[in-house]
C-alpha cells in the first residue's frame, strides 16, 4: 500500500517594512544592540518571569531573554551579520520544533526621511497546516513589537 503523495506547502514570508528618523548605522545599533531597551519581554517571551532581552551583535551571537532567576533561555542565533545594512537570525522563540527553520532577515536602507527597515520571517513552509496559523500569529507580534516598540524607541533614541 503507498502512502498519500506529499505536496509542497508555499507560504508568503510575513514582510513588514518601517521608516525611522534616524541614519542606516543608529537604526541597525538601536535593533540590535538596543534591543533589551525596545522589546517588550513583559508581553513577548517565552519562560516565565522575564527580566531582560539580549541581542549578542556579532556572527553568532546569541538572542536570548533571561528570567529573574537567571536562567537564560536561547531565542535564536546571528547567522549572516553585515552592519549597518543587513543580518539574519535564526527564530526559535517557541519550544515548538515546527519553527526549526524560521529565519528573520533585518535590512536598512537609506532613504530621504531617514532609513527604511525590512523584517522578512520566513521558514514556514514545512509547518503543513500549522503554517498559517502560526505566521498569523507571528504576523501580529512583529506589528507590536517591531513596527510599534522599535519605531518608537529607534525615532526617540536618534
Amino acid at each position: 500500500m503507498n502512502a498519500a503523495p506529499v505536496h509542497a506547502f508555499t507560504v508568503p514570508p510575513l514582510i513588514k517594512t518601517v521608516v525611522v528618523h534616524c541614519s542606516p548605522e543608529t537604526a541597525f545599533r538601536h535593533f540590535t544592540e538596543g534591543m533589551g531597551s525596545w522589546w517588550p519581554v513583559v508581553t513577548h517571551h517565552v519562560a516565565p518571569d522575564p527580566e531582560s532581552c539580549t541581542f549578542e551583535a556579532k556572527l553568532g551571537g546569541r538572542i536570548y531573554e533571561r528570567g529573574k532567576n537567571g536562567v537564560e533561555t536561547k531565542w535564536g542565533s546571528v547567522l549572516e551579520w553585515d552592519p549597518p545594512k543587513r543580518f539574519v537570525f535564526s527564530w526559535e522563540l517557541t519550544r515548538s520544533l515546527e519553527l526549526r527553520d524560521a529565519k528573520v532577515e533585518v535590512i536598512f536602507t537609506s532613504v530621504p526621511d531617514g532609513t527604511e527597515v525590512k523584517l522578512v520571517h520566513t521558514g514556514w513552509e514545512h509547518m503543513g497546516e500549522a503554517a498559517i496559523p502560526m505566521r498569523d500569529r507571528f504576523n501580529a507580534g512583529w506589528a507590536r513589537v517591531f513596527e510599534q516598540c522599535y519605531v518608537d524607541y529607534a525615532n526617540r533614541a536618534a
